[in-house]
């Protein structure tokens, strides 16, 4: 017999407070009131960066599939990466969770464990939020990072004809793969990939993981990043945010179809199993959040930290007209996520 859950409803606000504040304990001096009054209050030393981005059951995750710890850290990782791609280092967050009150407070705190589980290794602190009832369970984060000094922003807009188009990530196309699998199971159509080989079944792990829980270097964003031209995280595919840079700086971007084989030959196994082209999840996988950037070629040849943080896989041309996004000097469709697509 199951053993009772209980519910947000049986605790109600303050009793859910409770539960989760703990989770979010963190030391910060720079946190001069924290959660519990109607505003943090934060004493920052420079230029600050805000984001905000939100997840929704059935649209961004399926709970069942993803668990709430899951949930919390993929919320949290995908504020994050958007202040990392300024060159910022998160700082401060602002929680929000709407849901049911009959959801158990389980979800809740695992959530909560997951948010602090992202935020508090990068010397980031919740600070506050809000709680709400919704029919889906959401969550929504406000990020605010910090810059290491004034002006230092790194925007999409300054890409040059001659920068080296470089990606923070040993893999592009994992969540896309991992999505694959979600998709499958909620509709009872993804084949045992376990009796496929231990190829097939390393890589949907790692691709399932990925998604549910993505793991980019985000540092890589504030450290090696601070040196590039434009930059931005890939949260709604490679084709559709390079895109981005290219028509904000007025460019080409141009990817080498041989710098992304090894994306594809590692997600091959998978990809064959389920009858899809792995180029086409290395164009369009979003929810990566790898942090895509551009460097002038001088700091890339004599930079190894870059190098060491970033791998090159194509460069910037001029453009004629708006700025597009092209494989091997190749025009490309548009590839990855809009939320109000049909």
């Amino acid at each position: 017999m199951r053993q009772h859950e209980t519910s947000l409803g049986e605790l109600g606000e303050a009793g859910i407070l409770e539960r989760i504040v703990p989770f979010f304990q963190h030391r910060d001096d720079a946190v001069i009131v924290g959660p519990g009054d109607d505003c943090a209050v934060v004493r920052a030393a420079g230029e600050l960066v805000f984001t905000t981005d939100a997840i929704v059951e059935g649209y961004d995750f399926i709970l069942g599939i993803s668990d709430p710890v899951s949930i919390g850290r993929k919320a949290a990782v995908q504020n994050l990466a958007d202040v990392a791609s300024m060159g910022a280092r998160p700082r401060w967050l602002l929680t929000t969770v709407l849901a049911g009150k009959d959801t158990p407070i389980a979800v809740l705190e695992g959530i909560a464990e997951g948010i602090a589980r992202e935020a508090h290794p990068l010397g980031a602190s919740v600070i506050g939020g809000d709680l709400g009832t919704a029919r889906e369970l959401t969550v929504s984060i406000t990020a605010i990072g910090e810059l290491a000094r004034s002006g230092a922003a790194v925007v999409r807009s300054g890409a040059k004809e001659g920068d080296v188009l470089a990606v923070g990530g040993e893999v592009l196309g994992l969540s896309s793969a991992g999505l694959a699998q979600v998709l499958g199971k909620s509709d009872a159509t993804l084949p045992d990939l376990e009796s496929r080989g231990q190829a097939v079944a390393s890589i949907a792990g790692r691709a399932l993981s990925w998604h549910l829980a993505p793991e980019p270097d985000l540092s890589a964003g504030w450290d090696a990043g601070r040196s590039a031209s434009a930059m931005i995280d890939i949260s709604d595919g490679l084709v559709r945010d390079a895109s981005r840079i290219a028509r904000a700086s007025g460019v080409n971007l141009d990817l080498s179809r041989a710098a992304l084989e090894s994306d594809c030959a590692l997600l091959a196994p998978l990809a064959n199993v389920l009858s899809v082209d792995p180029m086409e999840w290395v164009l369009g996988s979003g929810e990566e959040h790898l942090m895509l950037a551009t460097f002038p070629r001088s700091v890339w040849d004599e930079n190894a930290q870059v190098r060491a943080a970033f791998r090159e896989i194509g460069c910037v041309r001029a453009a004629e007209g708006d700025g597009d996004v092209r494989l091997d000097g190749v025009p490309l469709a548009m590839y990855g996520w809009d939320h109000f697509s049909v």
